[in-house]
């Protein structure tokens, strides 16, 4: 059995929480951008931050929803994986936000279309050069615009725009 599909397993064994998953093909497309043992930022928790964590990288995972965080909490994840629980600010991001720079960062919360906006006002401070920033959602239309913002704010060097099989699109950008 592939690592994906272990984990999405593992994630999904009491009830089905698939919908919200970032897909395999996310996956694989960070999985080929980040080498081993990289240090990572989420924004939202979920499956992914399993991933992350099952895959050995030193990973920190913030989400503004105590639910999700009890959540991946109870599949014990390893001592590299932090999960922080946040209030969202005046922006709708979140408010406490850990020191960069990160390898990869995942975006992918908080939830609702338009409220990752907030990540322009520190993303600057999380990046360095060869970053992979992922953003998931990009069928909808601010995270699409979002994910442009970010291109052009860090000029970005290679942008990877993708598809998964749950009928989502995300953009995978390297600084």
């Amino acid at each position: 059995m592939a690592f994906f599909d272990a984990v999405f397993q593992i994630w999904n064994q009491e009830r089905d929480l698939s919908e919200g998953a970032i897909g395999k093909e996310v996956w694989d497309c960070i999985a080929m951008h980040i080498p081993p043992n990289s240090k990572t930022l989420e924004f939202g928790c979920g499956m992914s931050t399993l991933l992350f964590d099952y895959s050995g990288h030193t990973h920190t995972a913030i989400d503004n929803s105590q639910k999700y965080i009890d959540l991946v909490k109870s599949h014990n994840p390893s001592g590299g994986t932090t999960i922080l629980h946040s209030l969202l600010g005046q922006n709708g991001f979140y408010v406490n936000i850990p020191s960069g720079p990160f390898d990869c960062i995942l975006i992918d919360g908080p939830a609702g279309e338009g409220n990752r906006n907030g990540v322009l006002d520190v993303i600057e401070s999380l990046v360095r050069k060869g970053t992979a920033i992922v953003l998931d959602d990009t069928n909808r239309a601010q995270d699409k615009e979002l994910s442009e913002a970010i291109q052009k704010l860090l000029k970005a060097s290679q942008v990877i725009e993708g598809d998964t099989s749950h009928n989502r699109k995300f953009d995978l950008i390297i600084v």
